[in-house]
């Protein structure tokens, strides 16, 4: 049993750090340069399509009440429809991606475009079909401003048919 325990542990061990090794692997790097850190994968993800990456480069508190995120999106991710209270803006600092409300076809974004969204217009954002796309999200008119997650975005939506 004493040469048996110290072959357990090393194989405990060495399939814990597989196991997390496999875990970070799954995280994706964007092909592009930003200026802020990509960060890790979006915690709010039941909201969203596909994969994107989380970094909150501003938390909300009551000092600033800024809460701005740096968001990126695997080829083909996106929000589900939703809609901001206080409406947000949008900086797309990397990539191509596309933008759309509800009733309109989805229109390109790339890198340089300012998105402004008026408060509680129906929409979503997120990556091209075959392109990663990063934006900064800037939530405005803080802190009445309440984010309402709707439907996912349908493949044909996202795809303008």
């Amino acid at each position: 049993m004493k040469k048996i325990l110290p072959l357990i542990l090393c194989a405990a061990i060495s399939t814990a750090a597989a196991g997390a090794s496999a875990a970070a692997a799954e995280i994706k790097t964007a092909p592009h340069d930003t200026v802020f850190t990509q960060g890790p994968v979006n915690p709010y993800g039941k909201f969203f399509t596909g994969t994107s990456y989380l970094h909150m480069l501003s938390e909300n508190d009551s000092v600033f009440n800024a809460p701005i995120g740096n968001v990126t999106f695997e080829p083909g991710a996106r929000t589900f429809w939703h809609k901001h209270s206080g409406g947000q803006i949008l900086l797309v600092t990397g990539g191509e991606g596309r933008y759309c409300e509800r009733g309109q076809k989805p229109r390109v974004i790339k890198k340089g475009d300012v998105v402004r969204i008026a408060p509680d217009v129906e929409h979503w954002h997120g990556a091209g079909p075959d392109t990663w796309m990063t934006h900064i999200s800037v939530e405005t008119n803080v802190p009445n401003n309440k984010a309402e997650w709707l439907e996912p975005v349908s493949d044909e939506d996202y795809l303008g048919k």
